[in-house]
């Protein structure tokens, strides 16, 4: 092949992939902008970001169940449920609701853990309840230290009905009212997981 017939067929190529990319450019920038980006018109996190995001430093605590939850137990997403007293029927309902979102993450269920924190002792008719929650890490008898950790703007810690959001690092960085929209918290979840490489 001649050197101007090599010219011509190089910029023929030149041309050809241009063409291409002319057309695949709108796709791979919408692609980027909301998977990578994560730029959608009008969205936003359901949760309320704590803002500076707090680095948590946790006393020893041991579970419910006897395990000891050393520093690497905090290596997970974690959402904490704080109660000082019981229990009741919107602390259970936002249990049931995280249990179910954990489980419609699928393959990324392991990198979230769900954790309750009481004030007192697991009585009889939680212990009982709690037997559909065997993912589910229960802490009895937390100092008040415990949760005055968690103080937040205008939230009392164990005393309203608010879900917080560890993230592996250590930090709480985010809350959640009673859970009325658990699906909007599932949308946050899969966003995180998605862009971040920890946990």
């Amino acid at each position: 092949m001649s050197e101007p017939e090599e010219k011509s067929l190089l910029i023929y190529r030149v041309k050809f992939v241009a063409l291409i990319l002319v057309f695949l450019l709108p796709f791979i920038g919408g692609w980027l902008a909301f998977y990578v980006f994560d730029y959608r018109p009008g969205s936003k996190n359901y949760g309320e970001l704590v803002q500076p995001v707090r680095a948590m430093t946790f006393p020893q605590l041991t579970a419910q169940n006897g395990r000891l939850l050393k520093p690497e137990f905090w290596n997970k997403w974690s959402f904490v449920i704080l109660a000082k007293t019981e229990c009741e029927k919107l602390c259970r309902d936002n249990l049931y609701y995280l249990r179910q979102m954990r489980i419609a993450l699928g393959r990324d269920m392991d990198r979230v853990q769900n954790v309750l924190v009481l004030g007192q002792a697991v009585n009889d008719d939680l212990s009982q309840f709690l037997v559909e929650y065997p993912k589910l890490t229960v802490v009895g008898k937390a100092e008040n230290s415990l949760f005055d950790a968690f103080k937040v703007a205008g939230i009392k810690p164990g005393e309203a009905p608010v879900l917080y959001l560890i993230d592996p690092a250590g930090n709480l960085m985010m809350t959640y009212s009673a859970v009325n929209e658990p699906s909007s918290i599932l949308s946050d979840m899969r966003r995180l997981l998605r862009i971040s490489q920890i946990g």
